[in-house]
Formats: structure tokens, C-alpha cells, sequence
């Protein structure tokens, strides 16, 4: 097929699902770090926080997966021309760079705030040059480097896309060499670089990025594979999915464990070792929150696939206020009682999820200006309004 005889590809609508729990993933993180610095160990609670803290730490390599798949199943077959990627980073620094600005601001104020316990002091704690190199390392705010690894691929997307175009061949090889990149980098920088600050690097997510590239441009050739039917179930394939989820929730649970041995007892296991159960966790993660959500856009009811479809929509918004939120929570005094914290701990989640989601929510039925601050919508609307339980139609994606 000719780049400029682009396929009629069909809209994938269950991306928004996987984005909706991938932000759930998120906020689980976020929440559970605050009581599994503050439980002690010897609490059987600990275990708990330690669990929902490490197994859900899929959130960055999954939007980042989910960023590819959406760039190249939108691109790919286009012509690729100047205008192209004009457009493109107009795109991204209309929904992404400006928003990111705007909270990297509000955020390094805050805290400026909080430091300087006060209004008259604020001044004497900000700073320009000290704002700037927050901004351009994406540390005004510890959740923010996950935009400055998106910005690090937004530079890496033109010339990979002029590559694959031009060398179609090297498509089929994408996940392979995604993921010795991703080790190839890890090795020599746990060798010889010791670059503290590797998670906010682009290397470290490049397999992710891959793999979402690969199933972006041969979707409909891997469809068969990734979508699970009556039929397919009854078929061999079903075989290699219950070896992958096996091998999934092998390396969930000893990655919980090895963690849990580190809080608790202090045991420590080589780095590799953290590396290499972290990404085969988070690497089929990414997969399997892609077909549970196409299985789920088809079975659950209307009202909570336009639940999930909403939060989906909103999810950068979501994103990028859910953490001051969190921070006001966990600034509220709480007492000494177990059963009071872990109902507070609760209570956070729900307040961080649902007030975050609200807001956002409601500044987009308010304004048709909310974009300035929480990216953009859907160009259309994705919401169900009779649900049919059938197949037909699953597949939909907002081309961006």
C-alpha cells in the first residue's frame, strides 16, 4: 500500500478506556506513597500499600505506549511533508507545551508559597533562572517528567516517522529493537554514565514507544491477536495470551515482592534486577490493559463505558491537577488511630480522583477555552447513547 493511499482505518474508541485506567494507576501510585513512608512494617497494612504501590507503577510506560500507538496509527499513512509537521507541533504545543507551562508555573509558585510560609516572602524564594531549569528538566513538580519524556519523543517523531516511511521493511522490527535500545542504555548507564536521573530520560521508555508504534501501524494485522471473540478463545491463541498473563503476573508478584523485601527487611537485590522485573511488568501491562479494555468497551454497560470513556478524554487534565490536590489532601492534620488513617488514606483517593476529574470535567462544559489548561477533547463526541452489547464499532480513535 502507498503512503498517500491512507487505509480507512477504523476509530478506536477503547484507547480511552486503557487511558482512563492507566490514570486510576497513577493516583494509586501517588496515594500509596504517602502511607508507605508513614506505616511501619511490622503493620499488615503495609503489605497492602506496598502492593497497590508497586503493581500500579504502569502509568508512565503505558500513556507513553499509548502516545506512539496514537501518533503513528494517525500518521503513518500519510504523506509526509513539511505542512505535516508543522501541524504536528503546533498540536503539541497548543495541548501540550502550553498547559505544561502553565501548571509548571502554578506549581513552582505553590511551592515557592509553601517555603516561604507566606505571600511576602514568595519573592525572595522565586526565581527565574531556578523556575527556567525546573521547566526545561521537568521538575517543577515531581509528576511533570512524565511531559518532559513526551516532549524528548515529540523531537524523536519526525525522523522516526521519515525513517519508517521511507524503510517500511524496518516496521516489522520495531519491538525487538525497542527493547535492546531500552537495555543497551540501561546497561552502559549502569556502567559507565551513572546518570542519577535515568527515569527522566527517553531511553528509559523507548521500548514502550516502540511497541506502541508497532501495533500503530500494523493494527490491523495484529487485531486478530489483541481483540479476544468467542471464537478466538476457542482457538490456540488463547494459549499464547494465558502464557503472557502468566508471565505477567509472575513479574508483578515478584516485583512486589523484592520491593516489600526492601522496605520492610532492608534486602537488597542487584539494580538489574529491579530493572529487569519493572519492565517486563510494566512492558505487558501495556498490552494487556489494551485488550482487557476492548473487552470491556463491548460487556460493560452504557452507563460505565461513558464513565470510563469520560475520565479517558479527560485524563491529561486530570494528569497534570491531580497532584496539587493530593498535596492539599495529605496537608490536613490527621490523628494517631490506624483505622482513622487508613480511612483518610481512602478518603484521599477518592478526593484526588474525583475533584480532579470534576474540575476538569466541568471546565470543559464551562468553556470552550479549557484546552489552554487541560489539552483538548475528542473532536467528536465518544459517549454512547445506545448501547448494543455488539462488536461493531469498538474500535475508534481521535486522530491527533
Amino acid at each position: 500500500m502507498k503512503l498517500n493511499q491512507m487505509p480507512q482505518r477504523e476509530k478506536i474508541d477503547a484507547i480511552y478506556i486503557v487511558r482512563a485506567l492507566t490514570i486510576i494507576g497513577v493516583i494509586l501510585v501517588h496515594i500509596s506513597s504517602v502511607p508507605v513512608g508513614m506505616v511501619t512494617p511490622e503493620s499488615k497494612t503495609f503489605a497492602i500499600y506496598n502492593f497497590i504501590n508497586i503493581f500500579s507503577k504502569f502509568g508512565t510506560p503505558t500513556f507513553i505506549f499509548l502516545s506512539a500507538f496514537v501518533l503513528f496509527y494517525s500518521y503513518f499513512y500519510r504523506p509526509f511533508t513539511g505542512n505535516l509537521i508543522l501541524r504536528f507541533y503546533k498540536r503539541r504545543f497548543l495541548y501540550v507545551l502550553l498547559p505544561y507551562l502553565i501548571f509548571s508555573l502554578g506549581y513552582y509558585g505553590m511551592q515557592c508559597y509553601v517555603d516561604g510560609k507566606g505571600w511576602e516572602e514568595f519573592i525572595s524564594h522565586a526565581s527565574f533562572t531556578e523556575f527556567l531549569y525546573m521547566l526545561l528538566m521537568g521538575k517543577a513538580f515531581y509528576h511533570l517528567y512524565f511531559v518532559f519524556i513526551s516532549i524528548q519523543f515529540y523531537f524523536l517523531f519526525p525522523a522516526l516517522l521519515w525513517l519508517l516511511q521511507r524503510y517500511r521493511y524496518l516496521t516489522r522490527h520495531l519491538i525487538w529493537t525497542g527493547i535492546v535500545l531500552q537495555w543497551a542504555f540501561v546497561l552502559v548507564n549502569q556502567w559507565e554514565w551513572q546518570y542519577a536521573d535515568k527515569g527522566s530520560l527517553c531511553f528509559s521508555y523507548i521500548s514502550y514507544y516502540f511497541l506502541g508504534a508497532f501495533l500503530g501501524i500494523h493494527y490491523e494485522s495484529v487485531e486478530k491477536w489483541v481483540l479476544l471473540t468467542r471464537e478466538r478463545i476457542r482457538s490456540y491463541q488463547i494459549w499464547l495470551w494465558l502464557i503472557l498473563y502468566l508471565g505477567w503476573g509472575s513479574a508483578a508478584i515478584a516485583n512486589v515482592y523484592i520491593w516489600y523485601q526492601l522496605r520492610a527487611y532492608g534486602i537488597i537485590q542487584h539494580v538489574l534486577v529491579y530493572e529487569a522485573l519493572w519492565h517486563l511488568h510494566a512492558y505487558i501491562t501495556a498490552l494487556i490493559l489494551f485488550q482487557v479494555s476492548c473487552f470491556l468497551i463491548d460487556r460493560l454497560s452504557r452507563v460505565w463505558v461513558n464513565t470510563l470513556l469520560h475520565l479517558g478524554t479527560v485524563s491529561f487534565g486530570v494528569y497534570l491537577l491531580h497532584a496539587g490536590l493530593l498535596d492539599f489532601y495529605f496537608s490536613i492534620p490527621v490523628g494517631d488511630s490506624p483505622p482513622i488513617y487508613h480511612l483518610f488514606v481512602i478518603g484521599g483517593f477518592l478526593w484526588t480522583l474525583l475533584s480532579s476529574w470534576t474540575i476538569v470535567g466541568l471546565a470543559f462544559q464551562l468553556t470552550n477555552r479549557a484546552w489552554i489548561l487541560f489539552g483538548p477533547l475528542p473532536a467528536t463526541n465518544l459517549l454512547r447513547q445506545e448501547y448494543t452489547g455488539e462488536t461493531e464499532g469498538v474500535p475508534r480513535i481521535q486522530a491527533q
